[in-house]
């Protein structure tokens, strides 16, 4: 098949073939005005004398009906007809031509073109100055105005009606002109008013400036999707796409309802990705808009909605308001009259307007700057499934990586499927961590970061304020350091196998459609004090790679009424932000059996007992409750706990174990210490075996010597006063001479 030729390369081409048909105008009616700047004595003097010619030129006949201007008007409609067929043939052989696009786009009359055309030509070439000031009359007018404008571009007096209604209103005043102030109201059209175009308009049809350089740092636009990105947006199962595929299929059509789409979802989820697929699917670029950036002063946030308005008209844009977090509702209210009014100068002016508004939270209708009219089309768009997560982890990688070889390549799907079961990012999110751990990577000196260095930039991801509310605990004790019988210990690796293997099970075995809620991983850890509970949940959150926050009931719980139950929702908001593991210790304190309501305190002790189960079950992170008395515990709790692992009190055999788990290897040791021997005579838990031993290390180290018998007895006995334990001197012989009689 052989290409269409363009007879127009670019905008340039098409400008220089319309003056064409100026140029013969301008002569022509210098022609038939009877004048002759070349041999009239008068010409310099044009605009500053008047003489009786001048006066009686009312009497003459109309110059349209003059040969000359006769000629040119059949010369300019013939120009026209061939410079439309050649723009046709040029557009379909991909050239760019602002002018012609403007026209399509803004649906602009004949009579409109022809007038950007004359104004257009004072920025391609000054000599247009000297014919304006002589046609005006007024060497000092030296641009096009409305009555050369009407001379020079109608044929008859329909023709100059709707001149006049063009200059008046419609797009050309609106938006192309230049005017006094963006925002200032249109008024009645003065012959000889001064007619320039807007810099940005200037700036677009000669393809100067590819976006307003007055919107930078407010707005940016985009051509298209990154393709390796867009393609991961799930068309069949996202509930967002799904509402936004039929606006591409026949744009022209859905015009007529004005769409207005708004989406929420945390940052980076994709909302602005999902309206660039959908503009580029359009064939439209996409005006993205930082709402947060704009001017807070209503003068001057009217002229950058101007401004916005303009740029998304002059390139066919579809525009996209982003509204930040720290959106301020009085703020807000204050401000949407401003973008409500900008917005409906956008659908009525554009051929295929299409309005997107993101942000953090769902706004309702009365909320949003729609138009009126408008057809509301809304969507939340959350953190994506699993395979997707995936999918942006892997295509990160290679994206980085740029053909390079990277550690554990070959595992690369593996590490990525890993990454996405764990961590419940977004696109933005996951983009983010990898440039971080790419940084982490280049401070080694390291072409391609670890798996180590992902988990930490993940990490980093997170933003909460649980350190307000709760303290941190900073996972340093392994698998190696809890001494437990093996059936509680495998109730605590299958705890850590729920949360690994969750995005598995919930998502692609489908049981999360099963089961809406109560999905998260919630153990309950009892026994005696100093069994290793806390440990354990120590243990978890170093296995899992998550964050750990202690709760601080000093922090939550509250004698108003009602603050109990804020302080916990603001608990629980923050966790679903970090994904951290909330610890609560001595969690029968919170979650105690609910009482007989015999007064008001009764009622409201059960109502902030009821809300926080309410959370626990549609918390779906992992949580950590340690108690001592577990009969005190509410029976709805052990319902909603995944698993319950019970810690009993060590056996001499257990103690043996925790005594040398206590012992670091670098410690030095006494050939005397006999640790079974300690076991066997100590009956106490793990916690308190903790305590003799550093006490013991504390001893030696005053001596100066190695750690023995003689350290470990004493600590022990000073560990059982504190316990008020009373021992017979003869339990611990030979090593009596260190406790005395009697203890207590």
């Amino acid at each position: 098949m052989m290409e269409t030729s363009a007879p127009y390369r670019d905008g340039i081409d098409h400008l220089q073939a319309e003056l064409e048909w100026l140029d013969a105008g301008l002569q022509a009616l210098l022609d038939s005005s009877g004048g002759d700047p070349l041999n009239d004595p008068l010409a310099a003097m044009r605009g500053l004398v008047v003489t009786e010619e001048e006066l009686r030129e009312d009497d003459r006949e109309p110059f349209e009906a003059s040969p000359e201007w006769r000629a040119f008007a059949e010369f300019r409609r013939r120009k026209e007809r061939e410079i439309a067929r050649d723009v046709r043939a040029s557009l379909q052989a991909g050239a760019e031509l602002p002018l012609a696009r403007l026209a399509f786009e803004l649906r602009l009359s004949v009579w409109e073109c022809r007038c950007l055309v004359l104004v257009l030509a004072s920025e391609w070439d000054r000599k247009y100055e000297k014919w304006f000031g002589y046609l005006n009359d007024d060497a000092t007018c030296r641009t096009a105005t409305p009555d050369l404008a009407l001379r020079l571009l109608c044929d008859n007096e329909s023709e100059r009606q709707i001149g006049r209604e063009c200059l008046a209103s419609g797009a050309l005043r609106k938006l192309l002109l230049e005017s006094e102030a963006d925002d200032a109201p249109l008024a009645g059209i003065r012959l000889k008013a001064p007619l320039r175009l807007e810099p940005r308009t200037a700036s677009y049809l000669l393809g100067t400036e590819r976006m307003d350089a007055r919107l930078e740092g407010m707005a940016t636009a985009y051509d298209e999707p990154p393709a390796e990105v867009a393609g991961l947006i799930p068309e069949d199962t996202d509930p967002a796409w799904r509402l936004l595929a039929p606006l591409a299929e026949r744009p022209e059509q859905v015009a007529a309802v004005r769409p207005f789409v708004h989406l929420w979802g945390p940052d980076g989820d994709g909302q602005l990705l999902r309206l660039r697929k959908l503009a580029a699917l359009r064939g439209q670029r996409l005006l993205a808009v930082e709402a947060g950036a704009l001017p807070r002063e209503p003068d001057r946030l009217r002229t950058a909605l101007a401004r916005i308005v303009r740029e998304a008209a002059l390139t066919g844009a579809a525009l996209a308001f982003a509204e930040g977090a720290d959106a301020e509702a009085e703020a807000w209210a204050a401000r949407r009259s401003e973008f409500a009014a900008a917005i409906r100068r956008y659908a009525e002016l554009v051929r295929r307007p299409l309005v997107g508004w993101t942000g953090p939270v769902r706004r309702g209708r009365p909320e949003l700057p729609a138009p009126e009219g408008a057809v509301l089309r809304e969507a939340e768009v959350g953190v994506p499934s699993a395979a997707v997560r995936a999918a942006v982890w892997e295509a990160e990688a290679r994206r980085a990586a740029g053909g390079a070889d990277m550690p554990e390549a070959a595992n690369l799907p593996d590490l990525a499927r890993e990454l996405g079961d764990k961590y419940r990012f977004t696109p933005g999110q996951i983009r983010q961590a990898w440039r971080q751990a790419a940084a982490l990577a280049s401070a080694r000196g390291e072409s391609a970061p670890r798996r180590e260095d992902l988990e930490a930039a993940s990490r980093r991801q997170f933003r909460h304020r649980l350190s307000q509310l709760a303290d941190r605990i900073v996972p340093v004790r392994a698998w190696s350091d809890l001494v437990l019988p093996e059936e509680p210990l495998a109730l605590l690796r299958e705890a850590c196998h729920r949360f690994s293997h969750r995005e598995t099970v919930l998502s692609r075995w489908g049981f999360g459609r099963k089961l809406p809620y109560g999905t998260g991983v919630h153990l309950l850890l009892a026994g005696p004090p100093g069994t290793g509970k806390t440990m354990a949940a120590e243990i978890i959150a170093g296995e899992l790679g998550l964050e750990l926050y202690r709760i601080d009931l000093s922090r939550i719980v509250s004698k108003y009424i009602g603050e109990t139950e804020q302080r916990l929702r603001e608990l629980f908001d923050e966790a679903e932000q970090s994904g951290a593991i909330l610890f609560f210790d001595e969690g029968d304190a919170l979650f105690g059996k609910r009482t007989e309501v015999k007064d008001a305190h009764d009622r409201y002790a059960n109502m902030e007992a009821a809300y926080l189960l309410q959370r626990i079950e549609a918390y779906d992170g992992v949580t950590v409750l340690a108690t001592n008395l577990m009969q005190n515990l509410d029976e709805a709790l052990l319902r909603r706990m995944s698993v319950v692992v019970k810690f009993p009190f060590p056996d001499a055999a257990d103690r043996e174990r925790i005594f040398r788990a206590h012992l670091p290897p670098e410690a030095p040791l006494a050939e005397d210490v006999d640790l079974s021997f300690l076991a066997a005579r100590l009956d106490v838990s793990g916690g308190h075996i903790k305590n003799i031993v550093l006490a013991a290390a504390f001893l030696a180290a005053a001596e100066g010597m190695p750690i023995g018998m003689p350290h470990l007895v004493r600590a022990a006995r000073q560990e059982l006063r504190k316990m008020g334990k009373i021992l017979i001197k003869e339990a611990f012989a030979p090593y009596s001479d260190n406790f005395y009689e009697t203890i207590g």
